[in-house]
């Protein structure tokens, strides 16, 4: 099994292209406001509300994204992903953004977090 993990981490420092980036710096720039992308969204606050408009401001860095969506009230919540896969939202009063569901089905992407609920398209979170 050591081998196994001593080989990983040569690969991994080897070859920095084959290891996911860090959505780290697509977090970075949506905290200063830099976007890259804006548009409207599908998004639900509570449990059982219908999907209504929000809005979803995009920050990219290279295969990651930070997408911070604001609902009618104005509370926002900030939705990461990386290489295609959603990951987390972050904490809030809501949740702390780990109790999840989440799947991106005909450039759709159908995510649940906490009890909120968001239908972002794939090419808005990515770019064409």
């Amino acid at each position: 099994m050591r081998p196994r993990i001593l080989i990983a981490c040569l690969v991994a420092v080897a070859c920095p292209g084959a290891v996911p980036g860090d959505p780290g710096e697509a977090m970075a720039q949506a905290k200063a406001g830099a976007f890259d992308a804006m548009g409207e969204v599908r998004c639900a606050q509570e449990v059982g509300q219908t999907l209504g408009i929000c809005v979803a401001d995009v920050a990219r860095h290279e295969r990651s994204a930070a997408v911070v969506v604001t609902f009618a009230n104005g509370f926002a919540r900030t939705l990461t992903f990386e290489d295609g896969d959603f990951l987390r939202g972050n904490a809030t009063m809501s949740g702390v953004g780990t109790d999840i569901e989440w799947e991106l089905v005909e450039g759709l992407y159908r995510v649940r977090v906490d009890d909120q609920r968001f239908e972002l398209p794939e090419a808005l979170v990515f770019g064409d």
